[in-house]
């Protein structure tokens, strides 16, 4: 019988999964392929240097905004498509590997075996089923539209210039969503503003800035001088490029 995870747990609401040494192993061999033979889009900003301030600052020149975040995206994630993503990347041993990097399914709805948080190869393979999603579709949609869009694992933000563009572009990536078989978090949707709250930063047109509940969070623990430090500097990385 094959056994990928040593045990679980909840954290935050979340079930996270520790996975057995040989999974460990495999998911290493999928990560390496990954790197060696995988192009993932620009607009996927997990495996870009800079990441979500990147992100953040791509959205700057833009006066409105939308997001959609994905519910429960690993475990919405199915065995057989991780093994059809796979495959189509290349690689060998593609549905051996995705019964190692997938486990039952902790919820009663979705999949019966998916994608768990905890496995290091989870956001490789999330990423693989993502950009062969109809999402990308839309994506490529909405920048022919001129609009900017950036994806952070789960957090898809869409913004743009043109008010009436951008309503049309979220009603667009609301059924991409459905037809990807994807659920947008209905407590994290946030539809077209001039404003919006997302990596615990304010965003807004020229302006982004760490939020004053992320900074009193960090405050309310004591930290080390050197986490001090580092997280001023991160403060200030994500201020740096402000237009107003």
């Amino acid at each position: 019988m094959l056994q990928n995870f040593k045990w679980t747990w909840k954290r935050k609401g979340k079930f996270i999964f520790a996975p057995s040494k040989d999974a460990d192993r495999r998911g290493d061999q999928i990560i390496e392929f990954c790197a060696r033979n995988v192009d993932f889009p620009l607009c996927f900003y997990h495996y870009r240097k800079g990441g979500h301030v990147l992100a953040l600052h791509g959205h700057l020149q833009n006066q409105f905004f939308f997001k959609i975040d994905i519910q429960n995206f690993f475990y919405s994630i199915s065995r057989n498509r991780i093994a059809a993503a796979l495959h189509k990347a290349g690689f060998p041993w593609a549905r051996t590997f995705a019964k190692w990097s997938s486990v039952r399914s902790p919820y009663d709805v979705g999949p019966r075996y998916c994608l768990p948080i905890g496995f290091k190869q989870s956001p490789a393979l999330a990423s693989l089923v993502l950009m062969r999603s109809p999402l990308m579709a839309m994506v490529e949609r909405a920048e022919e539209a001129g609009a900017f869009v950036s994806i952070y694992l789960d957090d898809l933000i869409c913004s743009g210039n043109d008010e009436a563009v951008l309503h049309e572009l979220y009603e667009e990536f609301l059924a991409a969503f459905e037809e990807a078989n994807l659920v947008p978090n209905p407590t994290k949707l946030v539809s077209l503003t001039d404003e919006i709250i997302v990596f615990n930063c304010e965003l807004r047109h020229g302006f982004a800035r760490v939020t004053q509940e992320r900074i009193q969070e960090y405050l309310e623990v004591p930290r080390t001088a050197a986490s001090q430090i580092s997280f001023a500097t991160y403060c200030a990385k994500v201020a740096e490029a402000n237009i107003v």
